[in-house]
């Protein structure tokens, strides 16, 4: 959730658990339209799914264009296309300044003092490992709980694996990289030779209905690159 002032008001959620997605389900059958504040992958599965329930959707992103994180501007502008013809509107550049209303929200101002009506805000603007626990005991944390190769935290015989982890630099906030470092650990736990964990090469699929969309590897052109798009 975003620090705004006023994001405590009724009918202001994340995009986290089933209780958000009945909050979701329950506003759409009283009220017509929402507001998601993130324009990557969680923002514009939220926005389908208030799509497929029959509200009124625009994504708010700070950036100028849809999953900058891994698509280029070519793609984005392609998938932006998409759904803007399945109901989609999209406000680019746009940074929340506040939500607005009395008891319950009525809409979101931006910095640059315009304003969308809402009767309901999703906030999808990314995930934040939980290092809290780790924090109390002692474990070095970064971003994530800090790891090796093997799993293991600067204190002896605790590990971490998942999504709170950090390795190498990365915390990957996504579920497919646990498997790999469970089986390192596992082989690590019963004395198994294992030559560690070497990383993980992330891949992103859009599960929205209507639009296919994978992205992996280098996706941004840097000055010594050469691309090919067809």
């Amino acid at each position: 959730m975003l620090p705004l002032p006023g994001a405590n008001k009724e009918g202001v959620i994340a995009f986290r658990d089933i209780k958000d997605c009945e909050t979701m389900m329950e506003t759409a059958k009283i009220h017509k339209k929402a507001v998601v504040i993130g324009g990557g992958l969680l923002g514009l599965e939220a926005a389908r799914g208030l799509l497929n329930l029959n509200m009124e959707v625009s994504v708010v992103h700070i950036n100028k264009h849809l999953m900058d994180r891994q698509l280029d501007d070519t793609a984005a502008i392609m998938l932006q296309r998409e759904l803007q013809q399945q109901g989609m509107k999209f406000l680019f550049g746009k940074n929340t300044e506040k939500v607005i209303g009395k008891a319950r929200v009525t809409g979101v101002r931006f910095t640059d003092g315009s304003e969308e009506s809402a009767d309901l805000v999703v906030m999808a603007v990314g995930i934040k490992p939980n290092v809290a626990v780790a924090k109390k005991s002692g474990i070095e944390i970064n971003r994530g709980i800090m790891i090796n190769d093997f799993m293991e935290t600067n204190i002896p015989g605790v590990y971490s694996v998942g999504e709170c982890a950090e390795h190498r630099g990365i915390a990957y906030g996504i579920v497919a990289p646990l498997y790999e470092q469970g089986a390192v650990l596992a082989k690590r736990l019963v004395g198994s030779e294992t030559d560690g964990y070497h990383g993980f090469v992330v891949s992103t699929k859009l599960k929205v209905s209507g639009v296919d969309v994978f992205s992996a590897g280098q996706f941004s052109d840097e000055i010594d690159t050469r691309a090919v798009r067809v």
